[in-house]
């Protein structure tokens, strides 16, 4: 009962330790213009600094839960002081005589209506707390259970960030992964959730940072609100995966590059520019693309503003500052893969372990638009309305930003906007040229929010009948999109208010739990699963995924009697197998080699030699039902 309780505890420990660790860095170069742009910094800062704080404890083998405990509470302690500090900062930036934010200028057109502003507060509170509710019962996600969550729980039962050469994933940018060991090691598999929706609130809050300079704090916050109403952010803020804490660091990235291009005190900008964009860069290679785009408004600032020498000064802090916060992810890929963004850009970069790659994992395949131009300005209405073609549609943008289209063209030249737009219509060119997924689109989704609430403030210059038509439809919209945010949380409530155990609640929604926990019962010191589901993080112990570990070393073609397979795989240091069949055609299909391998061998006299442990059928979450089979090698 008292589980969700203790999961938000450690949930606000970390925010407070993050808040504790990066309040100094955001306070010496003077980041805190007022308290929310003060908090935004600190935390991300906290967060960058914390992460690679226990990614060097990694590296060195110290990746105790005790001791990260023992770190915490320190940290901490210093978000106490912080905060105590941070009251008294907003009595003098409450005072008569107290400085003058930025934040606090008044733009030319007016502050939104009431009405506009308190219906966006309800609707955001609404999904935000939808998505909380959903955030607190046990994560299903595949993809999580796959790697985000398995890998730092491998780490921490290692106490060490180890190579795991059968797990692509171990030398990518793992900086999200880390506070996911963070999470892990105060709490479990719920706090590290509970993290991802809290990067989800950053991501929200980061805009309102960046939309302030452009439409005004009281806007912006409109800008924010709206954010946390897009579909997708509502499904990154329900599982632990990292796209939106991409999205976050990249937005904070651009709002700092904003402000010391439009600021006299630049540079102090451009080191915060340079955290984020390493902070971005240390979490996923898309971080790239969306460095590339920066590039381009960049060049065009260079060539406008007098102050030359100023941006490419600048240019060099953010990249000196980046590359020294990320590059650790980067020299480690390249020390054991041979190529430093790997398993990608691998025509261009001699690896020793491209032959690991098939070409159904390259981007090649992963293009629905293809190359075409004109498919280029179609994508927008294809992924939109089509995002199951795109990697789902979980993860879709909503209808929101598209019916902004039109009004855009309309609305007058705003200061900042354009640099923006071309930001991320660099990003999206980049997107449709390599790999195109509607998730990795998240971090222009704050861009987009801040031209659509351009949007609403120029619709007050419309007749009354077109801006009523438009305010209805947005309306509609916006009330649509709450909604699917309270539709997560269905069937979850329970479990998430404690009312029902955890333990309950996987073994009905969770494919694998059943056959995790029959392993987890007679666990041994050395036991190695083989399994056909990508979903590892239940069993407690090392687990490899098949088709990775036959796409290294064909071990279905080392053996040439059926009843040799069981004897091939306990050479190897298997000792046990999970099997996958799907039943209906629905769904993903997993590879059958694995399956049918066994089957083979049961049908021979060897065949007493695999014993069956669990035996089950699962209706999973995307209609396929499986049959699962939980197999022990014999000697």
């Amino acid at each position: 009962m008292f589980d969700p309780l203790i999961s938000m505890g450690a949930f606000l420990a970390i925010g407070l330790a993050a808040f504790g660790l990066g309040s100094p860095l955001a306070r010496a170069p003077r980041l805190e213009d007022d308290l929310l742009t003060g908090t935004v910094w600190s935390v991300a800062l906290g967060l960058i600094v914390g992460g690679l704080g226990l990614a060097g404890l990694g590296l060195v083998g110290g990746l105790y839960a005790p001791w990260i405990g023992v770190l915490s509470l320190a940290a901490c302690c210093l978000g106490i002081k912080a905060l105590l500090r941070g009251h008294t900062r907003r009595q003098q930036f409450d005072a008569p005589h107290g400085p003058p934010a930025a934040a606090d200028e008044e733009p030319s057109w007016a502050p939104p209506p009431a009405w506009l502003s308190r219906g966006m507060a309800v609707l955001a509170l609404a999904a935000g707390v939808g998505t909380l509710i959903a955030a607190l019962a046990p994560p299903t996600a595949g993809d999580a259970l796959c790697y985000h969550l398995d890998l730092p729980k491998t780490f921490l039962l290692q106490h060490a960030i180890r190579f795991l050469p059968d797990s692509d994933g171990s030398t990518y940018p793992l900086l999200t992964e880390i506070w996911y060991l963070w999470a892990l090691a105060l709490d479990g598999p719920v706090a590290a959730q509970l993290v991802h929706w809290g990067l989800g609130i950053l991501l929200a809050l980061a805009t309102v940072v960046l939309a302030t300079d452009l439409v005004g704090r009281r806007w912006a916050w409109i800008a924010g609100a709206a954010v946390l109403l897009i579909p997708g952010v509502q499904n990154q803020m329900t599982a632990p995966l990292n796209d939106l804490a991409l999205a976050a660091m990249t937005t904070l990235a651009l709002a700092a590059w904003c402000r010391a291009v439009l600021s006299d005190a630049g540079q102090r900008w451009f080191v915060a520019a340079g955290m984020a964009a390493g902070g971005a860069l240390s979490i996923k290679y898309t971080a790239l693309l969306f460095l590339a785009a920066m590039a381009v408004p960049a060049a065009w600032t260079f060539l406008r503003q007098p102050r030359r020498f100023a941006i490419v000064q600048g240019v060099a802090i953010v990249a000196v500052v980046a590359i020294s916060v990320s590059g650790i992810w980067y020299v480690r890929a390249a020390w054991y893969r041979g190529n430093p963004l790997y398993p990608f850009a691998l025509p261009a970069v001699a690896s020793r372990a491209i032959e690991r790659q098939p070409a159904a994992d390259g981007f090649a395949t992963k293009m629905p638009l293809g190359h075409s131009p004109a498919r280029f300005v179609s994508g927008l209405w294809e992924v939109t309305m089509h995002p199951e073609r795109f990697g789902g549609r979980s993860h879709q943008l909503g209808v929101l930003l598209l019916a902004a289209l039109p009004g855009l063209v309309t609305a007058r030249r705003l200061r900042g906007l354009g640099t923006l737009l071309s930001v991320g219509l660099v990003y999206w060119m980049l997107w449709c040229l390599l790999r195109q997924n509607v998730r990795f689109l998240l971090p222009i989704v704050p861009l987009g929010t801040v031209a659509v609430t351009w949007c609403w403030i120029e619709m007050r210059r419309y007749p009354w009948a077109p801006r009523l038509a438009a305010g209805l439809t947005f309306a509609l919209i916006l009330a649509a999109c709450c909604g699917l945010a309270l539709t997560r949380c269905q069937g979850r409530t329970a479990v998430a208010l404690g009312l029902r155990s955890r333990a309950a609640y996987l073994e009905e929604n969770e494919p694998t739990w059943r056959a995790a926990t029959v392993m987890n019962r007679t666990l041994a010191a050395g036991d190695h699963l083989l399994s056909q589901d990508v979903r590892a993080y239940y069993f407690n112990c090392l687990v490899t995924r098949e088709i990775v570990y036959r796409r290294g070393v064909a071990y279905d073609r080392q053996f040439t009697e059926p009843a040799q397979f069981s004897q091939s795989l306990r050479k190897a240091g298997f000792t046990h197998l999970l099997l996958v069949e799907n039943l209906n055609g629905r769904g993903i299909a997993f590879d059958s080699t694995l399956s049918r391998l066994a089957d083979a061998q049961w049908k021979t006299p060897a065949g007493p030699s695999l014993v069956t442990l669990a035996d089950y059928r699962f209706q999973d979450s995307d209609g396929a039902l499986r049959h699962y089979r939980l197999v022990r090698l014999g000697e």
